[in-house]
């Protein structure tokens, strides 16, 4: 309640009679729906009205509050709902979620109701989400803990010969037995010359003698997610990974360090790249230092070069994690959740970070 009262201040601080929320993972911080249709109207008085189907109707009564509810049936649409109960017809000015809504549903309320003005609004909720509560870092913490005892629990069965795709499977298990819902996003497991592809997903490829090993997973627990990567050796690494490695570690560490409240997104990220690129690997770290953490994996904050309109604020948590990626060769990438403290930045994972061989 708390949450649809803030949001509805800014609803009225921005000049809108209501802003239409068509992001599940925004419907669900605000009024707990976890299913997967729905459209929220809140407007900037009276009571929130959520729109859903036919297969949510028990679940609604469990999970949603705050907001009046409108199962629609299978002969109708949740537009056509909308559209039946004349819901904009008293208002002038609705706002929508400019980076998330469908072409279809801008289309159908612009013709449905001609007197309306449309107007885009980037992030309102995302801002919100942004600083968490006690309660929500509790949860993300708890999601990182799994992790760390996934980890521990992952890299006792890695061994020459087993399938990236067995590891994959593993890291699912164990996120579930220890706890989590689920794994906050599909487990990548790269090894050998693929640890050089950022989003290098499990295949059947056999892991091998003398391989890097990149390990990046999450936990999602009551609802928030954890995010980490390590990268681990099968045996003696070539020389230059095992540079590279060193170069990665003492870089996210430096990032670490350095972050505070008052920097910028792009300061942050400044920091972890300008001490790779002087060790002459610049070209080779293609992504962000990191992004934010929480109902979803990739949220504001934006850690990266393009990050400069994020200022750092407590009670924020976001990743920090550069790598380094060479073709033909092969990649390694470290990551930490970290949460926004005001005299720096607390790292939540407590999995080693020095080089591990197996």
């Amino acid at each position: 309640m708390a949450r649809l009262a803030k949001l509805q201040r800014t609803v009225r601080d921005h000049g809108l009679d209501a802003l239409l929320i068509t992001h599940l993972p925004n419907i669900q911080y605000l009024i707990g729906f976890s299913g997967s249709n729905g459209i929220l109207v809140v407007p900037a008085q009276g009571k929130p009205h959520f729109f859903t189907d036919f297969r949510y109707k028990a679940q609604c009564k469990v999970e949603v509050a705050g907001a009046k509810i409108t199962i629609v049936d299978r002969t109708q649409t949740l537009l056509d709902s909308i559209s039946e109960k004349q819901l904009f017809s008293d208002f002038d000015a609705v706002g929508f979620e400019e980076n998330h809504i469908p072409y279809a549903v801008y289309d159908f309320i612009k013709k449905k109701f001609r007197h309306l003005k449309l107007v885009a609004k980037r992030e309102l909720v995302e801002t919100m989400t942004m600083i968490k509560t006690d309660d929500e870092i509790e949860m993300i913490c708890k999601a990182a803990e799994i992790g760390d005892k996934v980890f521990a629990k992952v890299i006792e069965m890695i061994k020459p010969g087993i399938a990236e795709a067995d590891v994959a499977a593993e890291i699912s298990y164990w996120t579930r037995k220890y706890g989590a819902e689920g794994d906050a996003f599909e487990v990548i497991v790269a090894s050998g010359e693929r640890s050089a592809l950022p989003h290098g997903h499990a295949t059947d490829k056999k892991l091998k003698k003398g391989e890097m090993i990149t390990l990046d997973f999450g936990c999602r627990y009551r609802g928030f997610n954890s995010d980490m990567t390590r990268t681990v050796s099968l045996g003696k690494a070539p020389v230059e990974l095992q540079k590279i490695y060193e170069i990665v570690r003492i870089a996210q560490q430096r990032a670490i360090e350095k972050a505070r409240p008052g920097m910028n997104g792009r300061e942050v990220d400044s920091v972890a790249r300008d001490y790779i690129t002087l060790h002459g690997y610049g070209s080779k770290f293609g992504h962000g230092t990191g992004h934010g953490l929480g109902i979803e994996v990739h949220e504001i904050p934006n850690i990266s070069q393009r990050g400069e309109r994020f200022t750092l604020e407590p009670q924020q948590v976001f990743t920090i994690e550069p790598g380094i990626y060479i073709e033909g060769l092969g990649g390694v990438r470290i990551e930490d959740d970290v949460i926004v403290r005001h005299d720096g930045v607390e790292v939540i994972n407590k999995s080693p970070k020095e080089l591990i061989v197996l």
